[in-house]
C-alpha cells in the first residue's frame, strides 16, 4: 500500500486540496503485515542507533533517522500485532476527523490552531476575525506549536527553520517541542557535529543540560531541518497491551549551504558580535545615555514644537537644533542596541534565579492559564 492509497482510503480526506510535498517523498508502505513492518522498522532503528554516524560529507544525500523517543497516546486492547489497514481503522474510530490527538474539546481542533498567524501569548483574541471561538488561553498558545503540525501522517514532511530575528530567550515548554520535532545529532554532516558546533559552544554560555545551545546554534547559523511523523503500534508500558504511539523522523536539508556554519564563518560571526558589542559599550561610556523619561521627552511625537520667531539667528538656531536632535536620536539608538545585546546575552543563571525566586513565593508561579515565565 502506498501513501497515496492511504489518502484514498480515508473518506474524510477525499475531496480536499492536498499541498504537494516539495521534499523527498516518504518511504512507501509495502504489502506486509503490520507486525513485519514494525519488525523491519525496529531492526533498522537498532542498526541506525548502534552504527549511526553523522553524514560524512555535505554531498551525501540526506536520509531520514527515526527518533528513539516515541510519544505515547493511549493504551489499546490489542495484544498482538495488527496490519496497517486495521491500524487505520482504529485511528479513525478513536480520533475525531480534525483532531488527530486525544481531546475532550472538539471545538479546539486542527482548524482552531491554524487561524492565528504567529499568535502572541499576550493577545487573547484571534487575528482572524469572525472565527467561531473568540479567544484563547496561554495553554492554547503552547498547544498550537505542537498540534498545528499534526497533519497528514505518512505522506507529509515539515520544513523547520528559525527566523533570523528569533529571540534567544527560550521558554521551558519549547524544550519539549524540540524533544519531539527537533533534529538528531545523526543528521548533521561530520564537519558540523565534530568541528563547527563544538567551536560554537565554546563561545556561548554553555548549558550542560537541555537543548538551549543547539537551539541557539540553529538560530545563529540559520540551520533548517526536515521532520515527519506517523502513527505506530508497539509495546510501550510494561505488562500492558500494545500502545498507540506517535513516531518522528528527521533529516538534514541537502540544499542548505553548509559553508554558512563552517568554522571560518563562525569565527567571523563571533568577531562581528564582539566588535559590535565593544563599540556600543565604548560609545555608551563616552556618551551620556538617555533614561526612559528623557527618551519620551526627545520623541517628536510626544511634544509640541513651537514655531521659531523670526530673527537673524533663526537659521543658526535651527541648524543647532537639528544637530542636537540627531545626537539625541543616536543616544537613544545606542541605548536600545546595548539593551538588546545585554538582554540576549544575559547570564542564564540569573534568569534561573529569578524563576526560583518566583516559585519560592508561589509554587505555581502565576495562574496556569498564563505564561509562568512572562
Amino acid at each position: 500500500m502506498t501513501a497515496s492509497d492511504y489518502i484514498k482510503n480515508q473518506p474524510h480526506l477525499q475531496g480536499r486540496t492536498l499541498t504537494p510535498n516539495p521534499f523527498s517523498a516518504l518511504a512507501e508502505y509495502h504489502s506486509l503485515s503490520y507486525s513485519k513492518e514494525v519488525a523491519e522498522t525496529s531492526s533498522k532503528a537498532k542498526t541506525q542507533s548502534s552504527t549511526a554516524t553523522p553524514n560524512t560529507t555535505s554531498n551525501t544525500k540526506p536520509v531520514y533517522y527515526t527518533k528513539p523517543q516515541k510519544q505515547h497516546l493511549m493504551t489499546t486492547l490489542f495484544t498482538k500485532p495488527i496490519n496497517l489497514t486495521q491500524l487505520k481503522s482504529f485511528i479513525n474510530r478513536v480520533f475525531y476527523e480534525d483532531s488527530p490527538w486525544p481531546t475532550d474539546n472538539i471545538t479546539k481542533n486542527q482548524s482552531f490552531y491554524e487561524p492565528w498567524f504567529y499568535p502572541s501569548p499576550n493577545n487573547k483574541s484571534f487575528f482572524n476575525p469572525g472565527y467561531h471561538i473568540n479567544g484563547y488561553t496561554y495553554t492554547d498558545y503552547k498547544n498550537a506549536f505542537f498540534r498545528d503540525f499534526l497533519l497528514r501522517p505518512y505522506d507529509h514532511s515539515w520544513f523547520f527553520s528559525f527566523d533570523q530575528n528569533c529571540t534567544k530567550t527560550i521558554l521551558g515548554w519549547f524544550n519539549e517541542w524540540w524533544y519531539w520535532f527537533g533534529p538528531l545529532d545523526s543528521i548533521y554532516p561530520e564537519e558540523v557535529i565534530k568541528t563547527s558546533y563544538p567551536f560554537y559552544k565554546k563561545h556561548v554560555f554553555d548549558q550542560p543540560v537541555g537543548p538551549l545551545n543547539k537551539i541557539w546554534f540553529h538560530i545563529d547559523m540559520g540551520i533548517p531541518w526536515i521532520c515527519s511523523w506517523h502513527f505506530t503500534l508497539a509495546i510501550s508500558l510494561q505488562d500492558m497491551p500494545y500502545s498507540l504511539l506517535r513516531e518522528f523522523r528527521v533529516k538534514w536539508l541537502g540544499k542548505y549551504n553548509i559553508d554558512r556554519c563552517s568554522l571560518g564563518n563562525i569565527q567571523k560571526y563571533f568577531q562581528i558580535v564582539n566588535k559590535t558589542k565593544t563599540a556600543i559599550q565604548t560609545i555608551s561610556k563616552s556618551t551620556h545615555l538617555l533614561n526612559p523619561s528623557q527618551i519620551s521627552q526627545t520623541n517628536p511625537n510626544s511634544q509640541t514644537h513651537k514655531t521659531p520667531t523670526s530673527s537673524p539667528t533663526s537659521s543658526t538656531t535651527s541648524s543647532s537644533s537639528q544637530k542636537s536632535s540627531r545626537k539625541e536620536k543616536m543616544k537613544t539608538f545606542l541605548a536600545e542596541m546595548l539593551a538588546q545585546f545585554e538582554a540576549e546575552n544575559s547570564d542564564i543563571e540569573e534568569s534561573n534565579q529569578q524563576v526560583n525566586d518566583t516559585q519560592a513565593e508561589d509554587p505555581y508561579g502565576v495562574p496556569l492559564g498564563q505564561d509562568p515565565f512572562g
